[in-house]
C-alpha cells in the first residue's frame, strides 16, 4: 500500500511540476507577445538599478505629473492627459513593476515611491515647478513627495485619494500573488488589479492590455498592498501644512461617511485647500468624470502662472 501511495504522490508531483512549467512558459510567451505588439509610448529612464517608464506630452510650466492608483498604469490617464497637454507639459508614469516599468526593490512603500519619482524627474530633466495629481493610493505617494520637496511644488490634486487613517486590510490572497502570476493563473483567469482596459480611452487600451497581465505588475501591486500600513505611517510622519493650492476631488458615488470625512480632512493640508465633488463618478474619477480632474489641474497651472483670480474649485 505504501509503495502505491508513494507512486501516486510522485506522479502527482510530476503533474504539478509539468503544469507549473507549462503555465510559466505561457505567461512568459504571452507577455513578450503583448509587449512586442504594443511598445511603450514614452521612454524608460534608469533611476538607480531599474528603469521607470514616463510619457510626457504638451509643453509649458508648471509640468504636471500624474500618479495612478493601486495596480494601475500610465494608461489610466488616457481621458485626462491629452486635454491637459493642450495647456501645459504633462507626464504620466508607471511605478516600478507597473505598466512598462521594471520591477523595483521591496518594500514598495510611499516613501520609496516618492524617492524614485524624484530621481525620475531629475534624470528626465524636469526641474521647474511641479503640479502633482495622485489617484487613490497614488495620493499617498504625492503627499509624501509634496511634503519632502516643498520647494519644487506648485500645486497638488488629490483624486479620491487614500487617507493615512483609512482601513488598511490586506487581502488574504496577496502573499500568493507572486506564485499565481508566475505560472499564468491570474492571466488565464483575466484578473486585472487596475481599471479594465476596455474602460479606458480607446487611444491607450492597447498599452493597458499589453501590461495589465505582466507578472511584475501583479507582484508590485501585491507588494504595495501588503505594505499599506507602513506607507500610512510614512504619510503621518511627513504630514505638514503645505503652502500651495490643494484640490481634493471626491467621488460622488459609492463613498461612505468615513471616507467623506477623510476626504474633507485632506482639504486642511493647505490654507489654499478646497474640495470638488465628482457627482457623476465612482472611485475611478479619471474614467468616470475626467473633466473634474482636467479643470482642477488647469486651475493649479493658472495659479502657478500668476492668475490669482482663478477659482480653484469652481
Amino acid at each position: 500500500m505504501w509503495r502505491w501511495t508513494k507512486r501516486i504522490l510522485i506522479a502527482l508531483g510530476g503533474l504539478i511540476a509539468v503544469a507549473a512549467f507549462a503555465g510559466a512558459t505561457y505567461q512568459w510567451i504571452a507577455t513578450r507577445h503583448d509587449l512586442a505588439a504594443n511598445p511603450p509610448p514614452g521612454r524608460l529612464v534608469d533611476v538607480g538599478g531599474h528603469r521607470l517608464h514616463i510619457w510626457c506630452t504638451g509643453s509649458g510650466e508648471p509640468a504636471v505629473i500624474l500618479e495612478t492608483g493601486l495596480g494601475g498604469s500610465s494608461a489610466d490617464w488616457g481621458f485626462v492627459q491629452p486635454d491637459v497637454a493642450a495647456f501645459t507639459r504633462v507626464c504620466s508614469y508607471d511605478r516600478a513593476g507597473l505598466g512598462y516599468s521594471d520591477p523595483g526593490p521591496s518594500p514598495r512603500t510611499t516613501r520609496r515611491i516618492a524617492h524614485e519619482l524624484a530621481q525620475l524627474l531629475d534624470r528626465t530633466g524636469i526641474t521647474g515647478p511641479l503640479g502633482l495629481a495622485g489617484a487613490s493610493i497614488g495620493g499617498l505617494a504625492v503627499r509624501v513627495f509634496a511634503s519632502e520637496h516643498a520647494q519644487r511644488m506648485a500645486g497638488l490634486v488629490l483624486v479620491d485619494a487614500s487617507h493615512e487613517d483609512q482601513e488598511m486590510d490586506v487581502p488574504g490572497i496577496a502573499p500568493f500573488v507572486p506564485l499565481l502570476s508566475s505560472v499564468g493563473v491570474l492571466r488565464l483567469r483575466g484578473v486585472s488589479f487596475g481599471p479594465t482596459p476596455d474602460s479606458l480611452a480607446p487611444s491607450v487600451r492597447g498599452f493597458a492590455r499589453a501590461t495589465s497581465f505582466r507578472a511584475a505588475a501583479y507582484r508590485a501591486t501585491a507588494d504595495e498592498g501588503m505594505h499599506l500600513r507602513e506607507s500610512a505611517a510614512e504619510v503621518k510622519a511627513t504630514r505638514r501644512k503645505l503652502a500651495i493650492p490643494v484640490v481634493v476631488i471626491t467621488a460622488g458615488r459609492g463613498a461612505d461617511a468615513v471616507w467623506r470625512d477623510q476626504q474633507r480632512d485632506q482639504v486642511g493640508l493647505s490654507q489654499q485647500g478646497c474640495q470638488v465633488i465628482a457627482e457623476q463618478s465612482g472611485h475611478v474619477i479619471a474614467v468616470g468624470q475626467p473633466q473634474a480632474i482636467i479643470d482642477a489641474i488647469r486651475a493649479i497651472v493658472d495659479r502657478a502662472r500668476g492668475r490669482n483670480d482663478v477659482s480653484l474649485c469652481g
